[in-house]
């Protein structure tokens, strides 16, 4: 979820145009279908909790969905939403349902007295009622002042809630803002910032930290990112031995974030699935999702949005790392410049800093890593080494598409008319359009970027630097 965009604004804007989605899904994962039919999703406001309820002594269940969700932001309505939307489903007797929320008040943007307008922290056992206007789940712990942008806030989450609702799987959700690997300086105010953004605080979780909580609370089977720009290489490295499935997007994510209820109808209805299938499933469930929302939007003649979400295979990541590490070197041997500027102008990039200040899109450091090593082998002039790079071109491009990713899937365009298509499931970061020297980009880090686990691994950062160094114009981009 993108700071640019408040959850009170998403949530207004949908509601104007649309009362409610029907749909139905059949979903075949390895020749097992799973269907679920979703009539008459509500769009409910804000629910109520109830009196703090001690966590009972729990069996071991077949999973646990563990959400994370920081509202101390713009984003407070966003997450009470989501949570009423759990509850139409709920826990079952073979999976539990634990979110912790947060909420502040005196935000700027998105301030809401709704749900009594409780501040600090709320954990909720999520149980299904038939109320889609308030939340009836038990509260099982509350803290009256909390820092959510403290990644050991969530290290506690976890193992607590692993402690009091044992299951043999886990899906851990971090859901709030995101800017994918970008951690700027502190002092840098208001600039989107890692994930879980505290507002009260000024605190956020880094990048590194995403890895952190996993060191410090176990393994996870499924790792989902309900938050904007997270699927990426630099993110993907930080926990890729701690977790067997990561869930997110190259891209912004809708205020309205995922369908919770129709995900979790599928889990609850066929609890025996393994990682890779709910994370699929979560994949495919957000597509169906965007598509019938943006269907409601052409009938009410408004325009559509685009959107994507991955799965990919953390087991997948060293070998990843190996092949980018191979067409790095070999393309600065190459030392195509035209090659290196087409793809530089031409690779799909993603909605980092906002229309009003980048409304082009030229000053964004994030593309599709399939795409953008496609379009150098694309536009490379004939040469014995060009044939060899498109050949390791071509190698990374199939790895990704058969090996890395589990499942992708895209929506619509982007607000600029791009194709989402061209979205294949893992980002990166590249110089940007505009002739932004590089120490002035890299100057508002809020450490080295050499320190991420996937930079050891490929050298990535060096590659960059060597971009930077190749001259180009804004004129490349309208070619």
């Amino acid at each position: 979820m993108k700071v640019k965009l408040t959850a009170a604004a998403a949530l207004l804007s949908f509601c104007l145009g649309i009362s409610e989605i029907s749909w139905a899904l059949s979903l075949d994962f390895g020749g097992s279908v799973y269907s679920v039919d979703k009539s008459n999703i509500p769009l409910a406001s804000a629910p109520k909790a109830v009196p703090v309820k001690s966590p009972s002594v729990q069996t071991v269940k077949k999973w646990t969905v563990m959400v994370f969700m920081n509202g101390k932001n713009n984003l407070e309505a966003a997450g009470l939403y989501n949570v009423n939307e759990m509850e139409k489903v709920g826990s079952t007797k073979d999976i539990n349902v634990v979110v912790e929320l947060g909420r502040m008040s005196g935000q700027l943007e998105g301030d809401t007295d709704l749900e009594g307008d409780w501040t600090g922290s709320r954990r909720f056992f999520i149980e299904k009622d038939s109320d889609e206007q308030k939340i009836t789940s038990p509260m099982v712990q509350r803290t009256d002042k909390v820092d959510m942008g403290d990644y050991k806030r969530a290290v506690d989450f976890v193992n607590w809630t692993k402690k009091n609702y044992p299951a043999q799987k886990y899906m851990l959700i971090l859901w709030d803002h995101g800017s994918g690997w970008l951690d700027p300086r502190q002092e840098a105010k208001g600039a989107d910032k890692g994930i879980s953004n505290d507002d009260e605080t000024g605190n956020y979780i880094r990048t590194r930290q995403i890895g952190q909580i996993l060191k410090e609370s176990g393994k996870v089977d499924v790792l989902a990112f309900d938050a904007c720009l997270m699927q990426m290489s630099e993110v993907a490295f930080e926990v890729k031995d701690k977790t067997d499935v990561i869930v997110g997007s190259e891209e912004t994510v809708s205020g309205l974030g995922y369908p919770y209820s129709s995900f979790l109808d599928v889990l609850a209805k066929n609890p025996d699935i393994d990682a890779e299938t709910f994370g699929g499933i979560t994949v495919e469930v957000y597509k169906r999702f965007y598509d019938a929302m943006n269907q409601s939007f052409a009938a009410a003649g408004r325009p559509a949005t685009g959107a994507h979400l991955s799965a990919i295979r953390s087991s997948m990541l060293g070998g990843l790392g190996t092949r980018v590490a191979e067409f790095v070197e070999l393309a600065k041997e190459v030392n195509d410049v035209d090659a290196l500027n087409a793809a530089r102008f031409r690779v799909i990039r993603y909605d980092m800093i906002g229309e009003n200040e980048d409304p082009r899109k030229y000053i964004s450091f994030y593309g599709d890593l399939h795409n953008y090593v496609g379009l150098v082998a694309a536009a490379l002039k004939d040469s014995p080494k060009a044939a060899a790079l498109r050949f390791k071109a071509a190698e990374l491009q199939d790895f990704i598409d058969k090996q890395l990713v589990i499942h992708n899937t895209t929506v619509g365009r982007d607000r600029l008319g791009r194709d989402m298509a061209d979205s294949h499931g893992i980002s990166i970061y590249l110089p940007p359009m505009a002739m932004v020297p590089q120490e002035a980009l890299e100057g508002i880090f809020e450490g080295s970027y050499a320190d991420f686990e996937f930079d050891k691994a490929t050298k990535w950062h060096d590659f960059v630097t060597y971009l930077y160094g190749v001259k180009s114009s804004i004129a490349g981009a309208e070619k």
